[in-house]
């Protein structure tokens, strides 16, 4: 099998020849150690990552903390800052949109992010350390679930347990990677969606006494490399020089304001900060620096169809470089809308195409599950430009798809580099080791615009020398026809629902899985009186009360 290789020496740079192959990732990985777990799986998509324009004139210094949308600082178990730093960013966007003030769970995306049974997902020890793909993909793929139902007291086992039974409260649908070598590109972020979450290189440098921290030293090898990830919630311009350890003082003042997962105790009651003159935050040699951006609510008559269920591993670049006269692609993926869940609000996908013009389509498929080529019986759901690198949400007005099998289509025109990318699921190693291993099945994703009839994209991997090969991420997030709160299950909402949650609460009848799941209005994993009580203000007319 021929493969790609990519190295984190520097700048992710390719050491051997590219070929006509359709090659996966061979990556070269940091070791880490307690509390220094790098997020350092890297693909050629994250070395760079888009600028972001302020809006507005962006003052000279910002905390989220100050404003009130950050949740108490928490202390990690495990080798899990990747999971504490993206959970924490996601809890201060709902917090700066006035969502809610209660933990996501962690502990629960760690698990979720650990090797399945079957020898697929990411192949790691849930003690290990991660990589910020799989926080991305889980965000998006599956949601983030209430701390208070998923708590670091709890185990793989009650994790397994879980499955099928445990919902998402939210999901993330926008997730943007940024220029870390751009700093108006990360403040901009941290002023519109309150966090970022940056990666760094941790060591002797940090001074307890003024909480301050600063790397220097150029040109560390990837093997020494410490990496943390944390969440950056502000900054300073004119943070002083003087409290950085002589002897790695920067040569300006200004700092980054840095949400840690050592709990209260260190820095600032969990708090600390990072120069602007540090060598290694925000660096690709981590991964991409990213802004969860835009977020949808996850209710019982909410899902997200979908055929990869771990997010982008991988860029999917091969087309430029074997069909090098192609300028354009249509991605799709074969969905099935049979268990009812049929409505389609948004559509997600993942490029770096930033400035391409993409198509999104929602095409019918022939009696063997392939989507037909025949464009009059497409259907646009939505169109427009990629305007960062990253998760796109596209909103599709609730197009209603035909139950059954059916396929969502991204066409993507190339940008002024040439470029139509798009993510996939595909397989990563590092040297003989398998990091991550996708569920992908042939009939899931195809392109059409490569040959004359749609190509399966397991075929396409498969003539390159590749039998594994990936999922392109193209996601549908849908409803169902029922109505939120038909506890009864009888087709309507209505006081009859709100008398059978209260029965089941006085204890005097019991309500299956779907009931419960239904009568859980608030949507927060537990069915209480208050979901009573705003099912009758909802009748009443008080939804937004």
């Amino acid at each position: 099998m021929k493969k790609r290789i990519i190295s984190l020496l520097l700048t992710i740079t390719v050491l051997g020849a590219y070929g006509a192959a359709a090659d996966a990732a061979v990556l070269d990985t940091a070791d880490t150690g307690a509390h220094t777990e790098a997020a350092v799986v890297a693909a050629d998509y994250a070395e760079v990552g888009s600028e972001l324009s302020p809006a507005t004139d962006l003052p000279t210094a910002y905390s989220s903390r100050d404003e009130g949308f950050v949740t108490p600082v928490r202390n990690q178990l495990y080798n899990t800052c990747w999971a504490y730093s993206s959970t924490a960013a996601f809890e201060t966007l709902l917090l700066k949109n006035r969502k809610t003030g209660e933990q996501l769970s962690p502990m629960h995306m760690n698990f979720w992010g650990s090797r399945n049974p079957d020898g697929t997902g990411w192949l790691r020890n849930y003690n290990d350390a991660g990589y910020p793909y799989i926080a991305m993909g889980y965000m998006t793929s599956f949601g983030s679930v209430m701390d208070s139902l998923f708590n670091e007291e709890l185990t793989q086992s009650d994790y397994t347990a879980s499955i099928g039974s445990l919902y998402p409260y939210v999901a993330a649908d926008s997730v943007i990677y940024l220029d870390g070598n751009d700093r108006d590109t990360i403040k901009t972020a941290v002023y519109n969606y309150g966090a970022v979450v940056g990666n760094f290189h941790y060591d002797a440098m940090y001074t307890g006494v003024q909480r301050a921290y600063n790397c220097d030293i150029p040109g560390i090898s990837t093997s020494d490399l410490n990496g943390h990830a944390v969440e950056v919630v502000g900054w300073d311009d004119s943070y002083p020089v003087a409290n950085f350890r002589e002897a790695h003082r920067p040569s300006a003042d200004g700092a980054w304001l840095c949400k840690n997962s050592w709990g209260t105790t260190f820095g600032d009651n969990g708090y600390f900060w990072i120069s602007y003159e540090d060598l290694y935050l925000f660096s690709s040699r981590f991964g991409p620096s990213y802004a969860i951006a835009g977020y949808s609510d996850m209710t019982a008559i909410s899902k997200i169809q979908q055929n990869e269920v771990y997010g982008a591993t991988y860029e999917f670049d091969y087309l430029e470089k074997i069909r090098p006269a192609l300028n354009r692609m249509t991605y799709v993926n074969v969905l099935d809308f049979s268990d009812g869940y049929h409505n389609i609000d948004k559509v997600i996908f993942e490029s770096t195409s930033e400035g391409s013009a993409y198509s999104v389509y929602y095409i019918p498929v022939d009696d063997n599950g392939v989507p037909v080529t025949d464009m009059t019986k497409w259907t646009l759901l939505g169109e427009g430009v990629v305007d960062y690198q990253g998760y796109i949400s596209v909103n599709t007005g609730g197009f209603k798809a035909p139950i059954g099998k059916g396929a969502i289509g991204v066409h993507i025109q190339s940008n002024a580099m040439g470029d139509y990318t798009i993510g996939i699921g595909e397989w990563l190693s590092k040297g003989s080791k398998y990091l991550f291993i996708p569920e992908s099945k042939p009939g899931q994703s195809y392109l059409i615009g490569y040959d004359i009839q749609p190509t399966d994209v397991l075929d396409f991997y498969s003539d390159n020398e590749d039998d594994i090969g990936g999922t392109f991420v193209i996601k549908a997030l849908c409803r169902s026809d029922d109505f939120e709160g038909d506890v009864d299950r009888d087709g309507e909402f209505g006081i009859t629902d709100v008398t059978c949650t209260q029965r089941m609460l006085a204890e005097m009848i019991t309500l299956d899985k779907t009931q419960m799941r239904f009568a859980d209005f608030d949507n927060d994993g537990e069915v209480q009186i208050t979901d009573a009580t705003r099912m009758q203000r909802s009748l009443a007319g008080f939804d937004n009360v």
